[in-house]
């Protein structure tokens, strides 16, 4: 799965917990462990080091056992401001499998960092991390599949068993501006004439035709429309859904992400970007349709890799194979 749906699907279906965070900071004093320095933190059984924002190295000491309940460190206590409530953070994330002793995601092997709420809607685990952080931290959760995951745990893209323990490292470089907020938060469905044309080879989406299609303002609200209604039943917020999707940003040469030519995705809907949620609601198994998303409800002010850039409208063909 490409970094695209990957980013969101770790960021925001976290699970729930009922501990209180555990964290505490290293030998480093505040005074020097700005985002800039060299400090380096250290679990029992794993140190990192890299300057925060910068780069991040694992080395892996020993296995590491799954907790009762997650706990959360603060490696090294960054200079700037608290980060407060309702701020957008951002931020490098890195999930390192802490049973197999490997790194399953990393933001800086992507190339760039993602912008993440702190409103306690991405889960326990993340409002943990956020809990009392300052801008120049960088922070480690030691957690479970299920609390990270929830719904995902046990049907992941990471390649992580549903028993495994995980290493969730945060750098937190700094605030990061927002998109436009879109003029609502409804879907809205329109003509065929209005979207670009889908282009198929063989029966399958290839890419999209943006002939006489016009950019949308960034507030633009989620665009639908059906090309094709299934006969199965409406997909709800709370369903894991299995899909096939092709990805496009306007007049894209090609789609930055899809999955027609391999295999279907399976995830949380809850677990992907918040535009996918809204577009998807209600529609029947067995359809088609193209989503016109707004960067608030995509990848933001910060984009997603070189492929789509910060401030992009996105659209999506998506056919709906399953839900459960």
């Amino acid at each position: 799965m490409a970094a695209v749906l990957l980013i969101p699907t770790l960021a925001a279906c976290g699970g729930s917990s009922d501990s209180a965070s555990d964290k505490s900071s290293d030998s480093a004093s505040s005074s020097d462990a700005s985002a800039s320095s060299a400090a380096t933190g250290e679990l029992d059984e794993v140190t990192f080091s890299g300057d925060v924002g910068k780069s991040l190295t694992a080395e892996w000491h020993s296995e590491v056992e799954a907790p009762e309940s997650t706990t959360v460190t603060t490696l090294v206590r960054g200079d700037g401001e608290e980060i407060a409530d309702g701020d957008t953070v951002s931020t490098y994330l890195w999930l390192g499998n802490g049973t197999t002793k490997t790194e399953a995601y990393s933001d800086y092997t992507n190339g760039a960092p993602e912008s993440l709420p702190n409103n306690d809607q991405l889960g326990d685990v993340f409002t943990q991390l956020f809990d009392g952080a300052t801008y120049g931290s960088r922070v480690v959760a030691v957690t479970t599949p299920s609390e990270l995951l929830g719904a995902s745990a046990e049907n992941n893209q990471l390649g992580i068993g549903a028993d495994d323990s995980l290493v969730v490292v945060a750098d937190f470089v700094e605030k990061a501006e927002v998109s436009p907020t879109p003029t609502d938060d409804a879907v809205h469905d329109v003509s065929p004439d209005e979207q670009p044309a889908v282009v198929e080879k063989d029966g399958k989406p290839t890419g999209l035709d943006w002939t006489g299609i016009d950019e949308p303002a960034l507030d633009t609200p989620v665009q639908r429309v059906v090309l094709r209604e299934g006969t199965g039943p409406a997909v709800k917020a709370s369903d894991t859904v299995t899909v096939n999707y092709l990805g496009e940003t306007y007049q894209a040469k090609e789609p930055f992400d899809e999955s027609y030519s391999s295999t279907p995705l399976t995830s949380a809907l809850s677990g992907l970007i918040q535009g996918w949620s809204i577009g998807l609601d209600g529609v029947k198994v067995g359809s088609r349709v193209l989503l016109q998303i707004p960067p608030a409800y995509g990848y933001g002010e910060q984009g997603s890799g070189e492929s789509i850039p910060p401030n992009s409208t996105l659209w999506f063909v998506i056919d709906v194979v399953s839900v459960k």
